[in-house]
């Protein structure tokens, strides 16, 4: 079986997280917090963020609300 190939991505420059940046100047963030409210709408109460969404302003803001998601999205489900 073949080793698949490796996909180097540089580092992206120090430049390019302005945490005080308005996040509707960042599509892609934009974007990804979209999808991530999408998502959280359809969560039980208690498994939601606690975010307010219109709180999300900023790509400070934002990478909060990514990490959070991701958390919750990655956490492993309980042993019942």
């Amino acid at each position: 079986m073949a080793k698949p190939p490796v996909i180097r991505v540089p580092k992206p420059s120090r430049s390019s997280y302005q945490p005080h940046r308005l996040l509707s100047k960042n599509t892609l963030l934009l974007n990804q917090v979209k999808h991530f409210k999408a998502l959280e709408k359809d969560f039980p109460p208690e498994h939601q963020t606690g975010i307010a969404h219109e709180s999300i302003l900023t790509e400070a803001h934002a990478a909060e609300y990514i990490r959070r998601m991701t958390l919750k999205l990655h956490k492993p489900p309980a042993k019942a």
